[in-house]
């Protein structure tokens, strides 16, 4: 007989979200809004970001394509809009008469000639919850009015200095209906209360949670006690012999001054918001349960990158470690079996295995592959490597390559003379570089092999360059 075909889909969205503190994947926090899905559904253990950071990764994940290729690779008017032509997730959906809604996050910039936002039955995109943060700082006379850091960042002008978000909590005292992200888990779940009967939705809830600014409600930011949390892994660890992109990344300039205690209080409230995003998910399962409509929608929980969060010293992203890149993602519904699966798996996969369990055709150049082989059987691969890639944080600046096999990680920094392999068994925190072990040369050159061909195929501005 052939397998149930989802109808409809929705697709619930974090902002920086580690994956382990999940309780899901081994850490602290309990989501039990995720864990139902997840146990309902597929698991995904080794999905990996395209870049750890969002305006490059989300049209990755939304269109199958690496940021070298669809345009859009950093910050900055001249680097964050894609390549005209580009197509993404919303396109087919449009295409096949979708009631199509869209509310939190969006950051991505499309070419003036490819924008369809108008055709969206519900669009609403929007930024971080800053002006309600700032106020709430203000409120409660915190010394740090606009919860920033002054740090450095390498552009194509030359080293400039900006400021950061920080992991400086506030308080949010008001009701929690009123907190920006509630709004936008109540705006989707009427979005499919309201849904028509006459054709399927598609629905995205996009919320800002856990990304800085930490805006935490009252009754989650005292659920985790700062003095219950140890440093994690390589957080006071010895920056010298590091490449230059780790050592004065701007994750750890910002709060290189920073001692644990003030480390532990950042880390608490940031367990508290993830608690509040699930809280803020479940309010959109229910009402797609309330709907009826649940048996034939394909649900999925997802991120855009990672987050540091005091490992090896850092806060937020821009590196590819596995606190960065490595990702939570779970599918269920229609003809998904529940478990989990520990195949290599890329977020440019995401679309191509949306289209196929919606019975809908593939984006025209997609780089990423459907997934639904991995789905349907828990021990065949579809790589025997994936990728991740970053290209600065401000108007590009220098470029950082990585590969990453069932077993070891070699990362690439452009243009400076350390390069990284971890061997990820032996050294799961990437504490111990082995790049110029001798015993570790057959992997590295291996790795590196790897990398100049998915360059190659994929069109990667850096091949040029690459030294052989």
């Amino acid at each position: 007989m052939p397998k149930p075909r989802a109808r409809s889909l929705l697709v619930l969205l974090w902002d920086e979200l580690k994956r382990d503190t999940l309780r899901l994947y081994g850490g602290p926090v309990g989501t039990p809004a995720c864990e139902r899905l997840a146990a309902r559904g597929v698991t995904f253990d080794r999905f990996y970001c395209a870049t750890p950071l969002c305006v490059p990764t989300r049209p990755s994940m939304m269109g199958g394509r690496w940021p070298h290729a669809h345009g859009a690779v950093s910050f900055g008017t001249q680097h964050e809009v894609l390549h005209r032509g580009e197509q993404l997730l919303f396109d087919r959906l449009l295409d096949a008469g979708y009631h199509v809604g869209y509310e939190g996050i969006w950051h991505i910039n499309r070419h003036p000639g490819d924008d369809r936002s108008g055709e969206v039955a519900y669009f609403r995109p929007t930024g971080f919850c800053r002006e309600q943060y700032r106020q709430m700082l203000a409120e409660q006379g915190r010394a740090d009015a606009d919860g920033s850091g002054t740090c450095t960042y390498l552009t194509e002008h030359g080293i400039v200095e900006a400021s950061l978000s920080v992991p400086l909590p506030a308080r949010w005292t008001g009701p929690i209906e009123g907190h920006l992200d509630y709004q936008h888990a109540y705006n989707i779940a009427e979005f499919i209360r309201g849904a028509p009967d006459d054709r399927p939705f598609a629905a995205f809830c996009s919320l800002g949670i856990p990304h800085p600014p930490l805006l935490v409600p009252d009754s989650f930011l005292d659920m985790f006690d700062p003095a219950h949390i140890a440093p994690p892994p390589g957080f006071d660890m010895d920056r010298a012999g590091l490449p230059w992109a780790v050592a004065e990344a701007p994750g750890y300039q910002a709060v290189a001054d920073w001692g644990w205690d003030r480390w532990a209080e950042a880390i608490a409230a940031y367990y508290g918001f993830v608690a509040f995003g699930d809280y803020c998910m479940q309010v959109v399962l229910d009402a797609l349960a309330q709907s009826g409509l649940a048996d034939e929608t394909l649900v999925v929980m997802t991120c855009d990158h990672g987050e540091m969060l005091g490992s090896h010293g850092m806060y937020q992203k821009g590196c590819m470690y596995e606190d960065a890149i490595r990702l939570p993602c779970v599918i269920a519904g229609p003809g998904v079996p529940a478990g989990r699966r520990g195949q290599l798996a890329s977020q440019t996969d995401l679309t191509p295995t949306l289209l196929e369990l919606l019975g809908l055709e593939p984006l025209r150049d997609a780089q990423g592959v459907s997934l639904v082989p991995v789905i349907e059987d828990a021990v065949t691969p579809v790589h025997p490597y994936t990728f991740s890639e970053f290209n600065g944080h401000m108007d590009g600046g220098y470029s950082i390559r990585c590969c990453v096999s069932e077993t070891h990680k070699y990362v690439y920094y452009h243009g400076d003379v350390i390069d990284q392999l971890f061997d990820l068994r032996a050294d799961p925190h990437e504490l111990t570089n082995v790049a110029r072990d001798p015993a570790y040369a057959e992997v590295r050159a291996r790795m590196r092999s790897a990398m100049a061909a998915w360059m190659e195929q994929t069109g990667d501005f850096i091949k040029a360059q690459w030294p052989d």
